[in-house]
């Protein structure tokens, strides 16, 4: 775990740099993301454990706590607990660095990391990011060993996904 922690602060710093220089391409990144059905986790309810404020300067800093059920493919339903630190940079815009863990029904489990980036989008954060996950010993989750996957999350009702980078 500790060498995924080492990882957040470049994984940060790839992604706010990325979006510094997106947006001289002509990208169309909506039409850039996955279908939802090729996503290798989804989910369909997170439950919000409560928000704490860590900073007001320079900029707020806040810390969430989630738990959410979802499906894992190859897997089954499994349940994702999250813990996020977000730096409001803006009020449309989030910068936010997770960890947290995936856990089956009978105990398996693994760790990832997370960083993302948040924008307020038709009254709703959206979140783009890269996660990476940890190695385990559990042997229905050992396919996630090492893999990166990129990921989208829109805070309310509606489903987040995970794809696997290959």
């Amino acid at each position: 775990m500790n060498r995924i922690t080492k990882l957040s602060l470049p994984l940060s710093l790839l992604i706010v740099s990325s979006l510094a220089v997106l947006p001289y391409f002509a990208i169309d990144l909506l039409a850039q993301t996955p279908r939802p059905s090729d996503a290798i986790y989804s989910d369909n309810k997170t439950m919000d454990l409560g928000s704490k404020n860590i900073s007001l300067t320079p900029y707020p800093v806040t810390e969430e706590r989630a738990f959410d059920q979802g499906f894992l493919k190859g897997v089954g339903i499994i349940t994702n607990n999250q813990t996020y630190r977000s730096t409001h940079l803006s009020d449309n815009l989030i910068q936010s660095t997770g960890k947290g863990t995936f856990e089956t029904r009978d105990g398996q489990s693994i760790a990832w990391i997370t960083s993302s980036i948040g924008r307020l989008v038709n009254d709703h954060w959206v979140f783009h990011g890269v996660i990476l996950f940890n190695n385990t010993h559990s042997k229905s989750l050992s396919f996630l060993n090492n893999s990166i996957g990129f990921h989208k999350d829109i805070v309310g009702d509606e489903p987040d996904h995970i794809w696997l980078l290959k």
